[in-house]
């Protein structure tokens, strides 16, 4: 009943427009005095302690390059070479949104970084050439989520902090269904743009590919170097960001796009986006603390190992949950306090802990798009200048084909697991 009530508090909190950090921490205050107590030193100290782990320091660096990569003349390039390759097909302009949001992915690790960085170079472009106003942003939107799969992704970097699972293995694990997921909605854009009057580009050929490609190369290379030097043990993800930071500024300097006043605007971005994401963090940690001291993840794992009769069961009754937690509630703050009630269980069934990891990070991240909070939505509405509500009616296709993808990571393992086992 405890557990119920104080989930249900939160959710209420929430729900009435109460900042996400400031509802964990009253939640957290009220379980304090539930306990007999009102020692707020013990919750600032357990809030503190989230902030000690190496790891963590990821965070601000990936947040950063992305910021530097929207300002640096890159994701033009992107746009410009995912461009060449598909503008020709039916629904090309989507396609390109979609397939430079894979691209992006794998520099930014940010899904909110990708929806305004992608966004705000093809929103513009679309509705030209015929793509309503309401299909652009939700396109926009739905490509964001694979800022939060395809390595480096914040979310599998908290899910590594809170478990202690390799990080390396989860950036590992999350390559191939993010490339799912970018091809699922490169198919769902194609069939929605059967009957809309959109322009059709001709095909410019494979020298433009080729000039497009050029153009873009060193950008093309960040992921190449920041993961090829993770899975190729010459840094740790952590020093993978500052690598990406470093390159970030080097190649946004070579394109000439980057200057004192853009970079004080980059930094400052930067620092507000990660106070918000550490202060959500904290509040988490303590969160957590605190419902770990009740015993509450021991004994949710008990009850679903006793209901559910099967592996197959636990991850559907974890996937039913997480989406309607998404809807509700930031995808970083979830990760942290839903891991560590669902990790033990997951172990005791058997799941392996990296697949596991990239099951809650998909789920999520269909959060990101989902109403009432969902924040690419809201970064997309912002950019298009689009009503929220119209927006929501135009991307339930794409949320439809992420919980088919879902399913699909959830119970075929090897797409997430077989690369890690190759190159272990």
């Amino acid at each position: 009943m405890y557990t119920i009530t104080i989930f249900t508090l939160m959710i209420l909190l929430m729900c009435i427009r109460v900042p996400i950090a400031v509802a964990i921490g009253l939640v957290c205050v009220i379980g304090l005095v539930a306990h007999g107590g009102f020692n707020l030193e013990i919750l600032v100290a357990q809030m503190f302690a989230t902030n000690d782990s190496f790891p963590l320091l990821a965070i601000p660096f990936f947040i950063l390059a992305g910021e530097i990569m929207c300002a640096g003349g890159i994701s033009q390039r992107l746009v410009r070479f995912a461009g060449s390759m598909v503008n020709h097909y039916r629904g090309g302009l989507g396609a390109v949104a979609i397939l430079s949001s894979s691209f992006f992915a794998a520099i930014s690790g940010s899904n909110a970084a990708t929806v305004a960085a992608i966004g705000g170079v093809m929103s513009p472009e679309m509705q030209k050439k015929g793509y309503s106003a309401a299909y652009t942003a939700a396109t926009v939107a739905a490509a964001g989520v694979t800022g939060m799969i395809i390595p480096p992704s914040i979310l599998l970097i908290l899910y590594g902090v809170v478990t202690g699972v390799s990080i390396t293995d989860l950036f590992i694990a999350g390559l191939l269904p993010g490339i799912v997921i970018c091809i699922s909605l490169l198919l769902v854009n194609w069939v929605l743009c059967r009957d809309m009057p959109v322009v059709q580009e001709r095909f410019e050929g494979f020298s433009a590919i080729w000039s497009h490609f050029k153009a873009a190369f060193w950008a093309l290379l960040m992921p190449v170097i920041v993961l090829g030097g993770i899975y190729g043990g010459v840094f740790t993800p952590t020093e993978s960001a500052a690598v990406a930071v470093l390159y970030g500024l080097i190649i946004g300097l070579a394109y000439r796009e980057l200057t004192l006043r853009k970079l004080y605007a980059i930094f400052l971005r930067s620092t507000l986006t990660t106070a918000i994401i550490m202060l959500i963090m904290n509040a988490a940690g303590a969160f957590t603390w605190m419902i770990t001291i009740d015993q509450v993840p021991q004994q949710v794992s008990a009850y679903l190992a006793a209901h559910s009769e099967s592996p197959a069961v636990f991850i559907i009754f974890c996937n039913l949950m997480l989406l309607v937690v998404g809807c509700f509630m930031n995808a970083a703050a979830a990760i942290t306090v839903f891991t560590v009630i669902l990790y033990p269980a997951a172990v005791a069934f058997g799941i392996d802990p990296v697949l596991f990891g990239v099951i809650m990070t998909v789920n999520l991240s269909i959060g990101t798009v989902t109403p009432p909070v969902g924040v690419d939505l809201f970064v997309a509405s912002a950019i298009t200048n689009i009503a929220l509500e119209k927006i929501v009616v135009k991307i339930w296709p794409y949320i439809l084909m992420l919980v088919v993808d879902l399913l699909l990571i959830s119970f075929y393992a090897p797409l997430s697991l077989t690369l890690v086992e190759l190159i272990h």
